[in-house]
């Protein structure tokens, strides 16, 4: 039975409720991260001196800083018809202000009501918040309003819509200028998961301050080591770089110091690695979504009881609405940095609530809701929060019926947490997905979760280095090649209903401790989080059932 307009909005305002925690069930230890004799985290390295990476430098300001609260300066009230045009002039109004010492040129208000929208708009200037006033059926809503936005329309991600896919584009013109002169060989043999120092063949053009891209070569013979040279060139991997977005912090001699570290070995057997100085360029700085709701609107009359793909073959479930000829993503970053989407629902999306391109760092999206996706249940469909970049925080976020709800993806994402979310009525596992993203987190999450080879697609190996902490659900954490997975007191089963064709049991099990019951602490990322800025910035982001 379809649902109706008034239905879906209640459901999408459904509070969220966050996984408490069973401290009566934590365990004291686990054997590669714990509490010390003085309560400091203990990390312990492998043969290799890998060691679990400190994820603390994610999220809005790299971390610990709260987000702001930023004054109006333009207001607007919703129209009759076509609203796209009145938001994209308040918003190219506020961009063209001067910043204030914040780096803020001030909010964008949009008053309560509905807001018709055949268009999408961008923010593509520093300093811009877009604000609702509510995220419920009586405060500000979106409505993403025409067709032709298919799932093959180009954009980030596999699909992710581009500008005619996407309601909310914000990012600059282009990304960061590399600065090719500048360019050093890292002279190190084998520089270690988690560390933030290594040596170059020359440092002394570097300085503390200095924005740098650290680069990982991934050569034809690392291709062959991990096993995706492929019998095709459809499932054949090509020798790729990891690229880490750092600032430099320290310069002794040729010993560089960078703010965060790593997410998989450099190896000069595999390509080695570089280093080397950036400028801005085109990418912009200090964005924000934030207080409302956002719909796609949709055809109702288009509704299939087929599940659609290898997620879970043959499987027949209730009828569904599956038109694709609508919006895909409400809010996509990319070419920006510190950024954020808070309380805010997202209703109908094809493909996800918020997503972070190759470009974007320092994002944190907290306190949103998705609900009632309408597409096929098929492959680069309900993506809710996929993460393409790096440093990006989710936390106590919900996905009511997405597929890969809480995804990390591509070479392009690395050290990316997801934070005390939940996912309801999955239709396929949250994971790193796309190709060897690395060093991403998934701590105290409620869904189904896999960090696994894929058999017979170019997927192969899809995360490497990936932490499963205090998670809950049906999961499958497998070994790849030169890298490692973890699981650390995860509660379920290791084992998924999802995608079975496409797994292959006989790959090697990835490092599983404390299977059944919860370790010590409750939360990794604001343990060390605590750790390296202290009390006061984990009180800048954590709610209060966060803290136990």
């Amino acid at each position: 039975m379809a649902l109706s307009r008034r239905r879906v909005l209640q459901m999408a305002i459904a509070p969220v409720l966050l996984p408490q925690p069973q401290v009566q069930d934590l365990a004291p230890t686990t054997s590669r991260v714990y509490p010390g004799t003085d309560s400091k985290l203990v990390y312990v390295s492998d043969e290799q001196g890998n060691t679990i990476i400190d994820s603390s430098h994610a999220g809005y300001g790299g971390g610990g800083v709260g987000l702001p609260t930023i004054p109006v300066r333009e207001t607007i009230w919703p129209v009759a018809g076509d609203n796209s045009e009145n938001i994209q002039t308040a918003i190219n109004k506020v961009a063209a202000r001067s910043l204030d010492a914040g780096g803020f040129g001030g909010a964008v208000l949009l008053k309560a009501g509905y807001y018709r929208m055949a268009t999408p708009v961008k923010i593509d200037a520093s300093g811009v918040v877009l604000r609702g006033e509510g995220m419920g059926d009586t405060g500000t809503i979106l409505i993403g309003t025409g067709t032709g936005r298919t799932a093959n329309a180009p954009g980030p991600g596999g699909g992710g819509g581009g500008n005619q896919g996407t309601l909310v584009m914000v990012g600059g013109a282009s990304g960061v200028a590399l600065k090719e002169e500048t360019k050093q060989i890292v002279t190190d043999d084998y520089v270690p998961v988690g560390a933030r120092k290594f040596k170059v063949a020359a440092a002394r053009n570097f300085r503390p301050g200095d924005t740098v891209i650290v680069r990982r070569i991934g050569n034809q013979a690392w291709i062959d080591a991990v096993g995706m040279y492929g019998p095709d060139n459809a499932s054949r991997w090509r020798p790729f770089n990891v690229e880490w977005d750092r600032v430099v912090m320290e310069v002794q001699g040729d010993l560089i110091t960078v703010d965060a570290p790593i997410t998989c070995a450099i190896e000069k057997r595999w390509g080695g690695g570089e280093l080397l100085k950036y400028e801005e360029g085109g990418r912009i700085d200090k964005v924000g979504v934030e207080n409302l709701r956002a719909m796609s609107e949709f055809d109702p009359t288009k509704r299939t009881r087929e599940y659609g793909n290898m997620d879970r073959p043959n499987y027949v479930a209730e009828e569904y609405y599956n038109d694709e000829n609508h919006y895909r993503n409400f809010v996509i970053f990319d070419n920006m940095k510190n950024g954020w989407v808070r309380n805010t629902t997202a209703l109908h999306f094809v493909y996800s609530m918020v997503g972070t391109s190759r470009g974007a760092k320092w994002v944190t999206v907290q306190d949103c809701v998705s609900r009632a996706p309408v597409s096929q249940r098929a492959g680069a469909r309900r993506f809710t929060f996929a993460l393409r970049g790096q440093l990006a925080l989710v936390q106590r976020c919900l996905s009511d019926e997405g597929r890969h709800s809480f995804m990390s993806g591509q070479p392009t994402s690395s050290a990316n947490v997801f934070l005390d979310c939940r996912a309801t009525t999955p239709f396929s596992s949250s994971e790193p997905h796309e190709q060897w993203a690395t060093g991403n987190l998934y701590d105290n999450i409620q869904a189904p979760l896999t960090a696994r080879f894929w058999k017979n697609i170019n997927i192969g190996w899809a995360g490497a280095n990936t932490v499963f902490w205090n998670c809950e659900g049906s999961f499958l954490v497998q070994k790849p090649p030169t890298a490692q997975n973890y699981s650390f007191g995860h509660l379920g089963v290791n084992a998924v209903v999802f995608n079975i064709p496409l797994q292959d049991t006989t790959k090697e099990n990835g490092h599983i401790e404390s299977l059944d019951k919860h370790v010590m602490p409750r939360s990794l990322y604001l343990t060390q989080l605590r750790e390296r800025l202290g009390d006061a910035a984990v009180r800048q982001v954590a709610a209060a059932s966060q803290l136990v």
